[in-house]
């Protein structure tokens, strides 16, 4: 990822500069020790931030006065942000105003801010200007939009135009959405978003009948029925459903993936069913509600076609971030360990299974995105007392714990970060691992091998890993283990006795909001 980078206005005077830096926390490490082509202008300067590991590297060029500002380090982002707010700096307005000018110094500077900036707004501008008549413009032109238009993206337009030749009743472009999960979602979207198919929603049907992933496919056969899209027909028909382990079919969903394919067909062509009142219609019935319309969950095969037809409610970001927590590149961190966290929001989450399902709303927490590694435990242990720097990355192996020692590192954690982390209840991990939709696994609906390289729709990952995780039984008191490379499923939960002192599981903490 690029580091965030600002441009300042051009008539920003390093002097001005430096007082602003310095008013916000930031020394002069050093600078260019060369005599500068314009008194006072040094063209290179590294900052460091008194309170966070943070470093910022400043560059001039003189001829067309470019001012870059590059943050480095942990919080980058948030020094970025603090920096922008004080700074005077050339925004997309700006460069368009320069891209346009008269004047060849400003072009270039315009070009060359663009270019530090990643501004895609400016590319169709940038291309026009590389048949400037001005050599250097022309030039700085062709090097800037190669910088927004990365090498191969003529190529894979290429490759996407020869598959559209090849399947034009396809959407070559969904089917190069990345990530099944993505084309799962756009799926669903599209049955809560639209009354009925058309020839761009058939189009991404046909893909997605063909789609690598099985869930994808079965997904698209409920879609069609939903949209009554009976211009698939022939690609339902060609369909291939999973009917083994080895497709990521569970065996008691086999049954029920082998007869809708056909089912759904015959309903788009217009063949009866059974009579009304009939065994066999009676035993149908919960299914031609789901490919009429959402169905109420009763059990676990409605609740298996509401996770196929429902998209994942992401819910709103916390209103008021816990002092202890910083945001980071779009996710958290605790603020002295530097522990990454997800956030799962307060909405509603499909629980447990057969007769434990039930609907039960989250209070909004926030959960380790990964267990406690063996390194970030040890350093918690140690620093509690005095925080020393920040932990080690914690995407290690977990580190495996009684009951007991997890209950030490969360309060480890607690005395650094100056709040409450404890071990998650089993409802907040299986929130945490299911996500809003009620899926069977953290990855989705199917068995796969791959699972514990997967993350949740919550973006919490580690969730299958060698080692089942510590949980609370919230009406018991008592402890569970969760997860784990045995028990795949979100549901499943094992007890513990409190005193099985052999028992090892992971760590993983969460922090609640105050109500």
């Amino acid at each position: 990822m690029p580091s965030p980078t600002l441009v300042a206005r051009p008539n920003f005077a390093f002097e001005a500069l430096d007082r602003v830096l310095e008013g916000l926390g930031w020394f002069l490490q050093s600078e260019s020790q060369t005599p500068p082509l314009i008194p006072g202008e040094p063209e290179l300067a590294v900052y460091v931030h008194r309170a966070k590991g943070t470093e910022l590297q400043y560059s001039f060029n003189p001829v067309v006065r470019l001012r870059v500002l590059q943050f480095h380090g942990r919080d980058a982002v948030e020094g970025w942000n603090a920096v922008r707010r004080q700074v005077p700096v050339l925004d997309a307005p700006a460069l368009a105003t320069l891209l346009a000018s008269r004047e060849t110094k400003e072009v270039l500077l315009g070009l060359l801010a663009t270019g530090e900036l990643r501004e895609r707004s400016s590319l169709e501008r940038v291309a026009a200007l590389r048949f400037h008549p001005e050599e250097s413009v022309s030039r700085t032109a062709e090097h800037v939009h190669a910088q927004l238009v990365p090498a191969g993206v003529t190529e894979a337009f290429q490759v996407l135009e020869a598959e559209k030749r090849a399947h034009p009743e396809r959407s070559v472009l969904f089917a190069h959405l990345p990530g099944e999960e993505q084309r799962r979602q756009v799926l669903r979207w599209l049955i809560q978003d639209h009354p009925q198919s058309n020839p761009h929603i058939d189009a991404v049907l046909n893909s997605a009948l063909v789609d690598a992933d099985a869930e994808v496919r079965v997904t698209a056969v409920m879609a069609a029925a939903r949209l009554q899209a009976r211009a698939v027909i022939p690609a339902l028909l060609a369909a291939k459903m999973p009917t083994s382990t080895r497709e990521g079919a569970d065996p008691r969903d086999r049954l029920f993936y082998s007869g809708l394919r056909e089912l759904v067909a015959g309903v788009l062509a217009g063949r009866p069913l059974p009579p009304e009142g009939s065994p066999k219609r009676e035993r149908m019935a919960p299914l031609l509600r789901a490919l009429s319309g959402p169905a109420e969950v009763r059990d676990d095969p409605t609740l298996l076609l509401h996770a196929l037809t429902t998209p994942v409610d992401l819910g709103s970001p916390p209103q008021v971030l816990p002092e202890a927590l910083v945001a980071h590149e779009g996710t958290y961190r605790l603020r002295r360990s530097g522990l990454e966290a997800r956030w799962v929001p307060a909405v509603e989450h499909w629980l447990g299974t057969g007769a434990t399902l039930r609907r039960v709303p989250s209070p909004g927490l926030f959960v380790a995105r990964v267990p406690v590694s063996r390194a970030a435990s040890t350093w918690a242990l140690a620093a509690a007392q005095g925080p020393m720097g920040t932990a080690s990355a914690d995407a290690e192996e977990a580190a495996p714990c009684t009951w007991a020692q997890a209950e030490q590192v969360c309060a480890a954690l607690s005395r650094i970060e100056g709040v409450e982390l404890r071990l998650p209840s089993g409802e907040a991990w299986e929130m945490a691992a299911r996500g809003p939709d009620g899926r069977l696994f953290p990855w989705g609906n199917s068995m796969r091998d791959d699972g514990a390289s997967h993350t949740s729709p919550w973006g919490v990952a580690g969730l299958v890993g060698s080692l089942p995780q510590w949980a609370a039984d919230e009406k018991t008191g008592g402890h569970l283990l969760c997860g784990g490379r045995d028990q795949p499923l979100c549901s499943v939960r094992r007890d513990v006795a409190e005193a099985d002192s052999a028992a090892r599981g992971a760590v993983r903490w969460v922090l609640a909001l105050q109500p």
